[in-house]
């Protein structure tokens, strides 16, 4: 987080006094899962959108209002088209909200660490009587971050990968494990006959072992492709399940690595 933005946050009262948690609305369980990891029992979080679902299109209920209303801050990744009519609820939003600069697929690891670095870098400016605690948390989750990347990325070193078809949510963490993409898709809403035809087309010409759905814009939507192709077929999450990213990035592996048995 740069300077500026931070003297802007102070100046709108939103540095802490200290004593009491933080009260942090996150708009997406990637912002929550880093906030709960850095800001513990300093931290009290709310996430809005849950992570099994797609953000893009989450509803906004009275109770998302009330949450953000008694929040000390609001922090988004920046692409929720929905945030706008949430901000509209509030009477100083942009005093009041943070859009995080960190841009990319929080679920790469490398993606995931900046993030950890810009928000332990908000938190220990709200809360400066905290800033050590949080910035010890930070390292030793991204020691926990670490492990599972190399946990993760383990179970396919010197393997022959089979090609994929992916949603385009999932081509990023598969190309970091390795695998060769050849095409990619949108949400299952978006296909057409033609589109279907031309993956069937590049699937059957690159001869591909797996084809990748992303949990939360479309569980199934590539099932058929797969059975046509005579490939393998699974779903990944795009955001960490339980606010636990290690995890969940060490559970998409796993279920990759058992697709390949």
């Amino acid at each position: 987080m740069t300077g500026a933005v931070l003297a802007v946050l102070l100046a709108a009262g939103c540095q802490h006094q200290g004593g009491d948690r933080l009260t942090i609305v996150a708009s997406t369980a990637n912002v929550g899962a880093v906030i709960r990891a850095v800001g513990g029992d300093r931290v009290e979080c709310i996430t809005l959108a849950p992570a099994g679902m797609c953000p893009g299109h989450f509803d906004i209920r009275p109770s998302h209002v009330a949450a953000v209303a008694r929040a000390d801050l609001i922090v988004r990744q920046g692409w929720e088209d929905w945030f706008d009519g949430l901000a509209r609820e509030l009477p100083e939003p942009r005093a009041r909200v943070y859009t995080c600069s960190t841009g990319g697929n929080w679920m790469l690891p490398d993606v995931h660490r900046r993030a950890v670095g810009e928000l332990t870098g908000l938190l220990a400016g709200l809360d400066s009587v905290a800033a050590d605690t949080f910035r010890s948390r930070a390292a030793v989750y991204l020691a926990r971050v670490d492990s599972a990347a190399l946990l993760a990325r383990a179970s396919f070193s010197g393997r022959v990968l089979p090609r994929a078809l992916a949603a385009e949510h999932q081509a990023p963490f598969l190309r970091w494990l390795g695998f060769r993409v050849v095409a990619t898709y949108g949400r299952p809403e978006e296909f057409t006959a033609s589109e279907l035809t031309r993956l069937a087309s590049v699937g059957a010409d690159s001869a591909v072992g797996i084809v990748i759905d992303n949990l939360q814009s479309g569980p199934g939507a590539g099932r058929s492709l797969a059975e046509a192709l005579h490939a393998r077929h699974a779903d990944l999450t795009n955001f960490p399940l339980d606010a636990d990213y290690p995890a969940t990035l060490v559970e998409n592996a796993r279920t990759l690595a058992r697709l390949l048995e």
